[in-house]
């Protein structure tokens, strides 16, 4: 056995610890120090108060917020942009936009111009669908899944194409396909606007309404769409009520907006007509404040007040500001439906 020297070392962990056991016990000493000082005449402070005296804070006046957004009015407004819902669905829209809906069908006018499809035509359809949904290079994460029935449970993660591009590529491939059914004559005279931003204020009884929209696709023609249909022909029917909720319940309000007119297109551009837009549903955008379900009632009403916004301000770029009454109707087509707007967009 080999002797070594003794060092007489301590853990400094448990040295520390054998510390705070025994020291955090120990009683306070209570000294007469500081009466016996006062007693003699000495002045006592806090050592804090001279080691660390107060800080004083300057007092800043914050301009108010009208100063500071050059947005900001007194007047509120509601606003409706491309991600939000109306809780009524399309009964709301209509009450909305005071809209009538006529049927749930295609117009007869429209299926009298479907001539017989040839077979390859399927074929060539199938082909574009495949194309556009399933053999696409893009692989980008996709929304996470989520069980109601187990909402703690994390699923896997899955990668992918997105809906948005989906629609982008289905949406182009058909529009080629119908070009080259028509022939360079239809062709030539549409123009495709990427991403258009439209935007209008109305007045609706007491309240300013907003309607700011992207649009992802907007076909624009050499001539405006005639009327589909004869809107004086269908005057006995009546717009849903829905009371007792008001036909602006669950529009966002605000203070700060922009009430100017934005129209895609300039005014001296020879493809100036809206033909037909093209409306996505994002499910990871479009989505309830209430956080509640979406339901295809609400997208049917979303593509509506899109379609009335369309055909609102390129009414207005058209007849001007100032109309009261239209001179003919503006008809927008979008893709499920129709609208056709004959009414008086300043008092809607």
């Amino acid at each position: 056995m080999k002797f070594t020297q003794v060092l007489h070392k301590h853990h400094l962990g448990r040295a520390i610890r054998m510390m705070w056991q025994t020291g955090r016990t120990r009683p306070v000493p209570v000294t007469n120090a500081e009466e016996i000082l006062v007693s003699q005449g000495f002045k006592v402070e806090d050592a804090l108060e001279v080691i660390k005296p107060p800080k004083p804070f300057p007092r800043v006046d914050v301009p108010s917020i009208e100063h500071v957004d050059p947005d900001w009015k007194e007047r509120n407004c509601l606003i409706y942009k491309e991600h939000h819902l109306l809780h009524g669905g399309t009964s709301q829209a209509l009450q909305l936009t005071k809209t009538l809906k006529i049927d749930d069908e295609i117009p007869s006018r429209v299926k009298d111009l479907i001539a017989d499809i040839p077979e390859h035509i399927d074929d060539i359809v199938q082909r574009n669908v495949y194309t556009s949904t399933i053999y696409d290079a893009q692989q980008v994460k996709l929304p996470k899944l989520k069980d109601p029935n187990r909402p703690s449970w994390v699923f896997p993660r899955q990668y992918g194409i997105t809906s948005t591009r989906k629609m982008h590529n289905i949406t182009k491939k058909f529009l080629q396909l119908c070009e080259s059914l028509c022939g360079l004559n239809i062709a030539q005279n549409r123009s495709m606007v990427h991403d258009g931003i439209l935007s209008m204020c109305i007045d609706k009884e007491l309240d300013v309404i907003n309607f700011s929209l992207k649009m992802d696709l907007i076909m624009t023609s050499l001539m405006p769409l005639t009327p589909i249909v004869d809107a004086r022909a269908n005057s006995e029917l009546e717009i849903p009520d829905i009371h007792p909720l008001h036909c602006t319940v669950g529009i966002v309000q605000t203070n700060s907006y922009k009430n100017e007119d934005i129209y895609p297109i300039v005014t001296n551009s020879v493809m100036k007509n809206i033909h037909t837009i093209f409306i996505n549903n994002n499910p990871e955008e479009v989505k309830n404040i209430t956080e509640l379900p979406v339901f295809e009632d609400q997208i049917h009403a979303r593509s509506l007040i899109e379609s009335f916004t369309a055909a609102g301000t390129y009414a207005r770029q058209r007849f001007g500001l100032d109309v009261k009454e239209l001179p003919e109707p503006v008809v927008v087509q979008w893709d499920k439906k129709f609208l056709v707007v004959s009414t008086n967009i300043k008092t809607v």
